[in-house]
């Protein structure tokens, strides 16, 4: 005879399979909300409570998820991009966990029997890029979470890893006031070296932190300002010198045509013109 914790974690597990099953039919082109399940192109994310009401995270890749990946990596390489998604589901499954227990140990996380689906604990939070372009938020709480986003990152690569994709939207700040990254569904070109993987992860979260901000010195600082608040945040000089010597921006690559949808065109390219001529600043 089955005892109650068994008989708890077999319906769990069917609860788990269940919401997965579903997810097979979930599109992936749109963005939407439906109660508790959101779907951001090639992801479903599920809310799902244990036995003891412990709510956690399914999150899922459906089978279209293959075509909007391939579609993603063509535009980063027309784009000289140097980072692609991980096409391989069970790969993805074991480096999504294997990256949350690397960062977060306490934070609870499994890969499951399905290799388009992996199961972790939720972060009670808020996502940082929500709160930058919150207007009823002031300054100096801006600046402080762009620090902890790049205190953050310097973490990652201290643990000599890196996040593929680093970005506002890409992590949870903690009710506990904590950074905790989340998607590493990205990797870097193999040929590259550790410090040039780092120099591109501080590259995506720059650009990421400019975006933010549909006006330049909308939060007091011109982006020259934030650009350099961010290098000396960040601290690492020989990882700032090979992002500064070989900066891989998008300019008119296909690759960030979707950012287009948070910000506009203007500030789209203003960003980069701007990070550009700091850059050559910083190298004189």
């Amino acid at each position: 005879m089955k005892g109650k914790i068994e008989e708890e974690e077999e319906i769990y597990l069917k609860k788990l399979a269940q919401k997965v099953e579903e997810s097979q039919f979930e599109s992936t082109f749109f963005s939407q909300v439906d109660g508790k399940n959101h779907t951001h192109f090639g992801s479903v994310i599920k809310e799902i409570k244990d036995a003891d009401e412990n709510t956690h995270i399914v999150k899922i890749r459906p089978p279209l998820f293959l075509l909007s990946g391939i579609l993603s990596n063509i535009s980063r390489k027309l784009s000289g991009m140097e980072n692609l998604k991980i096409l391989d589901n069970k790969r993805w499954q074991a480096r999504e966990v294997e990256r949350i227990k690397d960062l977060h140990p306490d934070l609870f996380s499994q890969e499951t029997e399905y290799e388009n689906a992996f199961l972790m604990e939720k972060i009670e939070g808020e996502v940082p890029y929500e709160i930058l372009i919150a207007r009823d938020v002031d300054n100096d709480t801006k600046i402080d979470i762009i620090k902890k986003l790049v205190k953050a990152l310097k973490k990652i690569h201290d643990k000599d890893l890196y996040h593929g994709e680093p970005t506002t939207q890409n992590c949870i700040l903690g009710d506990d006031g904590d950074i905790y990254w989340i998607d590493f569904e990205i990797e870097y070109h193999e040929d590259l070296t550790d410090l040039e993987r780092e120099a591109r992860d501080l590259e995506q979260l720059t650009m990421s932190l400019l975006w933010a901000f549909e006006e330049e010195g909308e939060i007091g600082m011109s982006d020259k300002d934030l650009v350099e608040l961010i290098f000396e945040t960040y601290g690492d000089r020989d990882v700032i010198s090979t992002f500064s010597n070989n900066p891989k921006l998008p300019l008119f690559g296909p690759h960030r045509v979707f950012q287009l949808s948070f910000v506009s065109l203007k500030r789209f390219y203003q960003v980069q013109v701007n990070l550009m001529d700091y850059l050559r600043e910083y190298l004189d």
